[in-house]
């Protein structure tokens, strides 16, 4: 239940912000019918996905699977890969951004601010909606005031890479970290991620008044 209603929510900002962005190149009725293939796409694609042992991480494959089909869809038209992923990149952002929001909002409570406050706003999104088990984190020692951990487990690259669209995950739902590192006052350096093909991702966080060169 709770999940359908998470779901239902990310259907319907999804869908206001797919005329916000498609709206200069395709017209309304154009837009729906993209917006209902997709939808057909995934209800199919949504019956062969592996149970997670979270709410979180069922959550975040279904999520990726929307993705599949919004991909699956644009291809059907006969749209590039190129013009498909900066189209759902946008998309994405728009509904991401205010998830982001909400978290740093959240961790702004009880006066927090920089590395605290940022420290407060990665342990919110790895506990709900990456949490563990279905993904796998790792604290790391960082130089102080650093915010670093690893993730060494990600159902949503597993569930791309078994469709053969690695890159289209790397580029939208990997790439989509550096902006929420931009809302949330601070950038973020990541060289590998399980994606594109390395063992895990290696977060960095780092508060914008956070003046050392290295981070290691």
């Amino acid at each position: 239940m709770i999940l359908n209603v998470l779901l239902y929510w990310f259907k319907i900002q999804a869908k206001k912000a797919a005329y916000n962005v498609l709206g200069s190149n395709y017209s309304n009725e154009q837009i729906k019918e993209i917006l209902n293939g997709y939808w057909k796409r995934y209800n199919l694609l949504k019956t062969e996905l592996e149970d997670q042992p979270t709410l979180g991480g069922r959550l975040m494959v279904n999520l990726a699977a929307m993705s599949v089909a919004f991909y699956n869809e644009f291809s059907a038209r006969g749209i590039g890969h190129v013009e498909t992923t900066k189209s759902f990149y946008e998309i994405s952002w728009i509904v991401y951004k205010k998830l982001g929001k909400f978290s740093w909002w959240m961790a702004g409570f009880r006066g927090r601010t920089g590395y605290s406050r940022l420290k407060k706003a990665t342990e919110l999104f790895r506990a709900f909606p990456f949490n563990n088990p279905s993904y796998k984190w790792q604290n790391v020692s960082t130089k102080e005031g650093v915010v670093g951990f690893d993730c060494l487990k990600c159902p949503v690259a597993e569930y791309f890479k078994s469709k053969g669209l690695a890159d289209f995950c790397v580029d939208t739902w990997c790439a989509l970290d550096f902006p929420l590192a931009e809302q949330w006052d601070s950038r973020l350096i990541r060289a590998s991620n399980i994606a594109g093909g390395a063992q895990k991702c290696d977060f960095r966080w780092i508060p914008k008044s956070y003046n050392h060169k290295s981070i290691k």
